[in-house]
């Protein structure tokens, strides 16, 4: 199994421009971030990381935004990602665009979200997919340095279980991994969306953490009846047996 932390470093991504089709990428996750957010409500919205801050998010009701990064023009906190300056459980929706790809240790950095997201908090993240046109291409030489740390949205989902959130909406896209222009082109983009959506080369999934199972603690063992001077209790069995 491939190991999600590592200790090199990787070749950090400041703007959508960088990625290939980026334009087209950016415009469609923005697509869907305004329908998924219109919906979201409470007091503080994080945008983590320079492709999230780069998303527009006017569409949301919450009016308090932050623009949190390392580095970046339009970043209002810069942060060390995997460790947020934030008190638990204050956040009510967190953005998270293309980061985990990019990140030296993504269970780290969904732990964190998970730590400062309130209860029913919402989580939208996007990434791209290993098992597609893009990752198979990423595979052949020249490797580019982020061609390893790809993680399928089925991983994924399973780090957000683990950590107890919900899954509400996962989508597919960028099938045949060029703008559909041509009625050919948005035909096929069409049939790998409905048919063949674990070959398209980006995942988009909103999550809500949900709250943690708690553990009963049952109650100290205790006599119905209080003992009588340390007596042993007399059963029916040793009575009958005192009878014969």
């Amino acid at each position: 199994m491939q190991i999600a932390k590592t200790s090199r470093i990787l070749t950090p991504i400041t703007d959508w421009l960088q990625l290939s089709n980026g334009q087209y990428l950016q415009d469609k996750i923005q697509d869907l971030v305004n329908d998924s957010i219109s919906h979201c409500f409470g007091y503080h919205l994080l945008k983590l990381g320079q492709l999230s801050t780069q998303l527009e998010t006017k569409k949301c009701p919450i009016s308090h935004q932050i623009n949190c990064a390392e580095t970046g023009k339009e970043v209002g906190l810069r942060s060390d990602l995997l460790n947020l300056p934030f008190q638990d459980s204050t956040v009510d929706l967190c953005i998270l665009a293309h980061e985990l790809n990019f990140s030296n240790d993504p269970h780290q950095l969904l732990r964190e979200i998970e730590r400062i997201l309130t209860l029913n908090g919402t989580l939208i993240i996007s990434g791209y997919n290993p098992y597609s046109f893009w990752g198979w291409r990423n595979l052949l030489p020249p490797k580019k340095a982020q061609s390893d740390r790809l993680f399928s949205p089925n991983r994924v989902i399973d780090w957000l279980h683990l950590l107890g959130f919900e899954i509400n909406k996962k989508q597919h896209f960028d099938y045949i991994f060029m703008q559909p222009e041509s009625p050919i082109t948005k035909l096929l983009e069409n049939i790998g969306q409905r048919y063949l959506p674990l070959f398209c080369s980006v995942y988009f999934i909103v999550a809500t953490k949900q709250s943690k199972p708690m553990t009963p603690i049952k109650p100290s063992f205790e006599f119905r009846r209080a003992i009588i001077n340390n007596q042993p209790v007399t059963t029916k069995q040793s009575h009958l047996k005192n009878i014969k």
